[in-house]
């Protein structure tokens, strides 16, 4: 029982609104005190902030199989009616909300554990935000559609693990070059149950570029610019708002047609030897203390990126999370956007598109340059001529905070820099 109660589920399931009685996909992530449920995947898996659709409380929740006209697979779950997809979906969830509601041995008929079929795999699904997930067989090509600041994302249902522990693995593929071979980190979903580390490889197969609104939007960021200057009224809150949406419509116009296999999930390193390697400090969420830190505009501005958006950017308080695997350190920094990098910790190159929202085109690369206990310190190069940044962090003594330099080198060699603070919120 105790290890049932330490267990997570993932994954897209329908809901049926309680007044409306109509029925929505969200993605559902299954904790140790409730079940969260999201519009799409989160970023992170701990993601309590605005992001959270709903929660449903688990201390003695009794989960019963059900059916709705259309939908044989249901459960209903206190108020609340879910539908999954197959019956061997809906025994998991059953089995997983009943243990972890304390009523296992109450329902012991209805939740009986599903077993994956000999020589299948894992059992792989391709998450999509707004239809079914699909399944996904090693070696299958398969193609997906990826805004520049988007993961695909892979639930991988059961890994060969005590207890077949399931998880989840985010593909930053628009950064990966036709042709190429790579890896991702494995996230996975049962805490306490197993601490080994895995990666999911795949082979990129194609990735084709799409912009189709980038110039009509700089032309109207450049309009508002412009229009705001001229008037001389405090009118921030309204461009603010404008510029919100401007910058979600610039993200979406760069679009990335991905055709990739999944090649093999791997096992990098067991639980005992995860367990003995402590994580560096700087791993965990922090936050921008703005009141000792220097404003990153002037960098923003000598890399071209449009008025309103360094204003909005540099007004809005950054979040950074950053987590690390035996293989790769990832980045998620929530600012207008949220932004994700995997970088591998041998300091091999990425490269990922520009973004858009300035005057550079083309590509950058980055790469870890430095990875110690204390010290990450990340290169990026920009197109020909347009120079390159270092950024470098250093956790303080008492590891609660760290300092950002900034060093931006022009394609002259001249440079600027600035020193940002943030603060530890969450190991």
């Amino acid at each position: 029982m105790a290890d049932a109660r330490c267990s997570r589920l993932a994954g897209m399931l329908e809901k049926q609104s309680r007044w409306r009685k109509e029925w929505s996909e969200r993605f559902f992530v299954m904790d140790e005190d409730c079940i969260k449920y999201f519009i799409s995947p989160p970023a992170f898996l701990d993601d309590n902030g605005e992001d959270v659709r709903g929660k449903i409380p688990l201390a003695g929740l009794v989960a019963e199989a059900a059916q709705d006209p259309g939908r044989p697979y249901c459960i209903r779950a206190g108020r609340d009616l879910l539908s999954c997809k197959t019956e061997a979906e809906q025994q998991r969830w059953l089995q997983a909300i009943n243990a972890a509601g304390g009523v296992e041995e109450a329902n012991q008929a209805c939740t009986k554990p599903s077993r994956p079929c000999a020589g299948k795999g894992p059992g792989l699904l391709l998450v999509h935000a707004d239809r079914p997930h699909q399944a996904v067989a090693l070696g299958q090509p398969v193609s997906v559609r990826l805004a520049s600041a988007a993961c695909a994302t892979i639930l991988i249902q059961e890994l060969p693990v005590a207890g077949g522990a399931q998880a989840l693995c985010r593909l930053a593929l628009q950064k990966c070059k036709s042709g190429c071979s790579t890896s991702f980190p494995v996230e996975l979903l049962g805490k306490g149950v197993c601490s080994d580390e895995w990666s999911l490889s795949v082979q990129v197969l194609g990735n084709r570029l799409q912009r189709t609104a980038q110039p009509l939007l700089l032309g109207v960021a450049s309009l508002l610019s412009a229009w705001m200057y001229f008037v001389g009224v405090d009118i921030t809150g309204l461009i603010v708002a404008l510029l919100w949406q401007l910058v979600s419509w610039m993200q979406s116009a760069a679009v990335h047609e991905v055709t990739f296999s999944v090649e093999q999930v791997q096992l990098l390193k067991d639980s005992a030897d995860a367990q003995a390697e402590a994580p560096p400090r700087w791993c965990g969420t922090w936050v921008l203390d703005k009141s000792c830190s220097e404003k990153y505009e002037t960098i923003l501005k000598d890399m071209g990126v449009n008025y309103l958006i360094r204003k909005a950017a540099d007004a809005k308080t950054s979040v950074m999370i950053i987590s690390k695997s035996s293989s790769h350190v990832t980045f998620i920094v929530k600012n207008l956007v949220t932004v994700e990098d995997v970088l591998p910790v041998d300091g091999s190159w990425v490269t990922k598109a520009v973004p858009p929202a300035g005057r550079m085109r083309g590509e950058m690369r980055l790469r870890l340059s430095k990875c110690t206990e204390n010290e990450l310190e990340l290169v990026t190069e920009f197109p020909p001529g347009e120079g390159s940044l270092c950024d470098t962090l250093n956790v303080d003594a008492g590891g609660e905070s760290y300092s950002r330099k900034v060093v931006r080198t022009r394609g002259e060699g001249t440079t600027l820099d600035c020193t940002r603070v943030f603060r530890k919120v969450t190991s």
